[in-house]
């Protein structure tokens, strides 16, 4: 597979482009994923994933719509996790390059994209978080990752069951739209549960000093620290903070997606931190699948495969059925059928959508929630729990 970087003609923007297809009809997916910075794992993760289920595809015989055979090319530009950048870039990749079809991460560039992909008919699949940016006011916009309201739950039902006698939780999240949308979603589950919330606090992304923060935190004496929107390095620096100041209770970190960038700042401190979002593939569960794909992207983005980096290789995967099963490739047609159709997912086939009860329409797909744990340096499966029928 060959992969061509192009220097933009935007002076805020690099662009990646894979192209994975043979000379013939051609389909141009779109990808708006942090590719500088600390998000740049997820966004070069993704870049990855996607190649691989535009060749998977391909050597599939592609995607077959009226008696053509199409294959996928990627396109991915750096949103720099910022609303700023996810906005230039979707005017990129929809008005320059022409894309119909979009796979974005980052609540805050997603935010910024969809007005203009529900505008100009663009089929967006989303890792937002928010419950109101999606459903039937953004009828071209599909989930393709599990998030607060389906981790949450789980999340909190294993915490609470494992550690009975915690009353309280502290409450820590990035300052922006990512973490004001977790916070919202998770902090009244875990007042659900029982458990008193005594502080719900916010950072700012960038943040590299935490004692501060972890000194508020300490002080309050929680019997859980939940960090449901921290990136991994983040987590490990407060977990730190938190057990130089003697805290020892249960560790959290809902949005967490690798082990690697919580022990290389937390160190011995990450040992025990329950995910949300990270993956084992070292387990008996793993499939060849999975571990093949693990493998090829390690040397690609440094870190395992989590929850937000699998989503674009799935949302090739959504196109491809989607436009199979409307014989169309007109994103209008594919968002149509979209709630019907069943398509091969990272996480296993025959996967459908649902979440009619939670968004108002069946736009989410039924995917599976993993609840792990570091323990001595390596990721740990401790429940999976399967979507509602």
């Amino acid at each position: 597979m060959k992969t061509i970087i192009f220097l933009s003609a935007l002076a805020t923007a690099s662009v990646v482009s894979a192209t994975s297809v043979s000379a013939g009809e051609t389909i141009k997916f779109g990808l708006s994923v942090p590719l500088s910075g600390a998000g740049a794992p997820f966004g070069k993760a993704s870049l990855y994933m996607c190649q691989q289920a535009a060749a998977e595809i391909k050597n599939a015989g592609g995607i077959k719509v009226k008696g053509k055979a199409y294959n996928v090319e990627c396109i991915a530009y750096d949103n720099k996790y910022t609303a700023a950048e996810g906005a230039k870039v979707a005017q990129t990749l929809v008005n320059r390059d022409g894309v119909k079809y979009m796979c974005a991460v980052g609540s805050a560039p997603i935010a910024a994209a969809q007005s203009l992909t529900e505008r100009q008919e663009v089929l967006l699949f989303s890792q937002g978080w928010a419950k109101g940016s999606k459903g039937p006011k953004y009828p071209l916009t599909f989930s393709d990752i599990v998030t607060p309201f389906e981790v949450g739950p789980a999340m909190i039902k294993f915490i609470t069951s494992t550690y009975p006698a915690a009353k309280t939780v502290a409450m820590l999240n990035v300052s922006d739209s990512t973490g004001r949308e977790s916070e919202q979603a998770l902090r009244p589950m875990w007042e659900k549960a029982g458990l008193r919330v005594v502080t719900s606090d916010f950072y700012e992304r960038g943040t590299t000093e935490f004692q501060p923060i972890a000194q508020r935190l300490a002080s309050l004496k929680p019997d859980v620290v939940e960090l449901g929107s921290a990136l991994p390095p983040d987590a490990g620096q407060i977990f730190k903070e938190l057990s130089v100041l003697g805290w020892k209770g249960v560790k959290v970190a809902t949005a967490s997606t690798a082990a690697e960038g919580l022990i290389a700042t937390g160190g011995p401190a990450a040992e025990g931190v329950y995910m949300g979002a990270a993956l084992t593939f070292d387990g008996p569960n793993a499939t060849p699948l999975q571990r093949r794909l693990n493998a090829g992207q390690v040397p690609v983005s440094g870190e395992s495969l989590g929850l937000a980096s699998i989503p674009c290789y799935d949302a090739v995967h959504m196109l491809k059925a989607g436009a199979e099963y409307a014989q169309s490739l007109e994103p209008t047609a594919i968002a149509a059928v979209m709630p019907k159709v069943k398509f091969n997912s990272f996480f296993g086939d025959d996967i459908g959508f649902g979440g009619k009860d939670i968004y108002g329409s069946n736009v989410q797909p039924m995917l599976p929630v993993y609840i792990t744990q570091i323990v001595n340096a390596k990721v740990v499966e401790r429940a999976k729990v399967l979507p509602r029928p």
